[in-house]
């Protein structure tokens, strides 16, 4: 019996032996898992011709208002104008009927051309209607201020330019005034207002817009000046730019061996919105820079371009 299970031992022992020695190194070597290698975009820098554009922020206004004002007491009949409305020249605006004829209209004592005896109010010029402050049936007396306007050829963007950028303008240089669903007009700079706002530090000028526009009052515009205009310079896409937290130190990854990024510090000159111009640094029009994907990367890493 103690035999037997002598040889049971054994016979497992055995087992376990043979499949230990059957164990391939290599297959555990190779069953590690290998990472994928960071994806990238690149491109290559350009060389261009760009003008420089500063932004400055803008609000519609219309620079001069009418103001239309009762002559006489009584009560308003008709109102034949609202907000927004353009109202031409000679057009008439409301109706009051004088007072004393409201309170005898219903005696029977009035003559048919007392009945028709009416003040209209009419536009001595064309105007947009800004408010109109009484409606039909409302008592009016002389001097009450009925409607006010905006006088349609003084619509302008007033442009708030920082302090600091004030000696950049320059009286009558062309601008570029985007409208919001309007699209962009071309204008110029005007004359500039004394009344600099102390609080954000600006200066406002005046940009004549065409009356054509029909453009509300205090609606946010953007304006573009043309500060600047570059020959031959070297420009990449401005998400291939990296720099420390400070922006003193800037620097691009650079595809080396086709597939190796490796870090280039450069010196950068104008920058805009979709672009940076690069003035100094070891590159060519024959390197490829990584725009997407490029933040964190360690200098030397392999990469897999997913836009060759």
């Amino acid at each position: 019996m103690n035999r037997l299970i002598r040889l049971n031992i054994f016979g497992l022992a055995t087992v376990f032996l043979m499949a230990s020695c059957n164990q391939n190194p290599a297959s555990t070597a190779t069953s590690k898992q290998i990472l994928p290698l960071p994806t990238v975009s690149i491109a290559s820098p350009q060389i261009e011709n760009k003008a420089i554009y500063t932004e400055f922020h803008g609000i519609s206004r219309y620079l001069q208002s009418v103001h239309f004002s009762s002559q006489s007491t009584g009560v308003i009949a008709s109102v034949f104008v609202h907000p927004g409305d353009e109202v031409k020249k000679g057009a008439p605006l409301l109706v009051v009927k004088p007072v004393e004829i409201s309170a005898l209209e219903n005696t029977g004592a009035l003559s048919g051309q007392m009945l028709n005896s009416r003040d209209t109010v009419f536009s001595n010029q064309t105007v947009l209607i800004n408010q109109v402050l009484f409606q039909e049936g409302d008592y009016v007396q002389p001097g009450n201020l009925l409607a006010s306007a905006f006088k349609k050829n003084s619509l302008t963007a007033l442009v708030y330019v920082p302090l600091s950028e004030v000696p950049l303008i320059t009286k009558n240089n062309s601008c570029t005034v985007e409208i919001p669903g309007k699209g962009n007009i071309t204008s110029r700079f005007g004359r500039k207002l004394f009344l600099a706002d102390s609080a954000t530090q600006t200066q406002p000028y005046v940009i004549p817009l065409p009356p054509s526009l029909m453009l509300s009052s205090g609606i946010n515009l953007r304006v573009l000046y043309k500060t600047d205009e570059i020959t031959n310079g070297m420009f990449i896409p401005r998400t291939g730019l990296l720099s420390n937290e400070e922006e003193t130190e800037f620097w691009v990854m650079k595809i080396l061996n086709h597939n190796t990024a490796v870090k280039v510090p450069v010196t950068v000159g104008c920058q805009g919105k979709d672009f940076v111009q690069i003035l100094s640094g070891d590159l060519s029009v024959n390197d490829h820079v990584i725009t997407e994907g490029a933040y964190g990367l360690p200098d030397g890493t392999k990469v897999q371009i997913t836009n060759k």
